[in-house]
């Protein structure tokens, strides 16, 4: 019974990814999805960018991928999300995060 409980309550939680918390999908594109997650340590809401290593590889566009995470880096503006982290997780999958 107890054992049920626990297994209950790590669904609810969602995944863990590093330091954050993953929960519901918020959008999903040619190259992923975007969830929203929640930083464990602080409960600061983020969304993030989940990218297809593989997909992305297939499509040659690895160049494409990395002017963009330069270029968000870079910006701050606040009409533009801004680029808060960017992790290499397993060999699959790239992830970065967004202030939500």
């Amino acid at each position: 019974m107890v054992r049920k409980e626990e297994e209950k309550q790590k669904k609810e939680k969602g995944m863990q990814l590093g330091k954050y918390e993953l929960g519901r999908t918020l959008g999903e594109g040619n190259f992923g999805k975007v969830k929203l997650a929640k930083n464990i340590e602080t409960g600061q809401p983020f969304a993030v960018k989940i990218l297809e290593k593989n997909r992305i590889i297939d499509l040659k566009i690895t160049d494409q991928i990395k002017r963009e995470i330069a270029t968000l880096k870079l910006l701050k503006h606040p009409n533009v999300v801004r680029l808060h982290e960017v992790c290499l997780i397993k060999a699959s999958t790239f992830v970065t995060q967004f202030p939500y």
